[in-house]
């Protein structure tokens, strides 16, 4: 099996976040033969009329740029033809984009829950500006539109997967204590040398950690409801 830190020539968003949702089961998973009108889901067994993917742009270029970060090379000093050391201090901008995407994974999820419940725009806009952090989104907005806690949705997904999604979580908020000690106090040490290979290997179970969340919370809204799915706007 490849490593994901070997993989160049071939964006890592196509390898990555290939995710499609059945318009009719309203399931998310990574059969892209459901874009084909006429293709039978495998969940539902419904004809498809052409899937919709279920990620948006912002994700594969946070992505994308994070994996080009990651294999470029520390810029050469004024004056000299060798780069400068060793510390690549380039990827330091791997760990800002990371927590990106972990805030952006956590409003599309938002948002798609909140369509699912039909509130209107103005009101989404509204719950998501009063809770602007990623920690107040988690716990006013997430437990107000699902009708659980964090942990407690965590804790009704898959066992098996469970310790990886609790790990993946657990260093994401690391991450993000890393970046903001950076970003605030100008503290280039407080990210450590090895948080940015951790950020690319975190990319893939961060996503599916959200696509599991849908699966087990949105998806449920929609055969409730009975109604049909539609996507949120970017």
């Amino acid at each position: 099996m490849t490593d994901i830190l070997d993989i160049r020539g071939q964006s890592l968003s196509t390898l990555l976040v290939d995710y499609a949702v059945c318009r009719s089961c309203v399931i998310v998973d990574r059969d892209t033969d459901r874009m084909q009108v006429g293709t039978l889901c495998p969940e539902c067994g419904a004809s498809s009329p052409g899937a919709l993917s279920y990620f948006h742009l912002q994700v594969d270029t946070l992505i994308d740029l994070m994996q080009e970060i990651y294999h470029s090379g520390p810029t050469p000093r004024r004056g000299h033809e060798s780069p400068a050391p060793a510390r690549h201090d380039h990827r330091l901008a791997v760990v800002i984009f990371f927590c990106t995407l972990g805030e952006v994974l956590l409003e599309h999820f938002l948002r798609e829950a909140m369509m699912a419940l039909d509130l209107p725009s103005a009101v989404q806009d509204r719950l998501l500006a009063d809770n602007l952090y990623a920690k107040q989104r988690l716990e006013k907005v997430f437990p107000t539109v699902t009708g659980t806690k964090w942990k407690a949705a965590m804790a009704q997904l898959a066992p098996a997967q469970q310790p990886l999604y609790s790990n993946t979580v657990e260093f994401y908020l690391d991450a993000v204590e890393a970046r903001n000690r950076f970003l605030h106090d100008g503290n280039k040490w407080a990210i450590p040398e090895e948080m940015p290979e951790k950020c690319i290997r975190a990319i893939s179970p961060l996503v599916s950690l959200f696509v599991a969340l849908h699966n087990s919370i949105v998806r449920a809204i929609y055969r409730r409801e009975g109604k049909p799915y539609y996507m949120t706007a970017p």
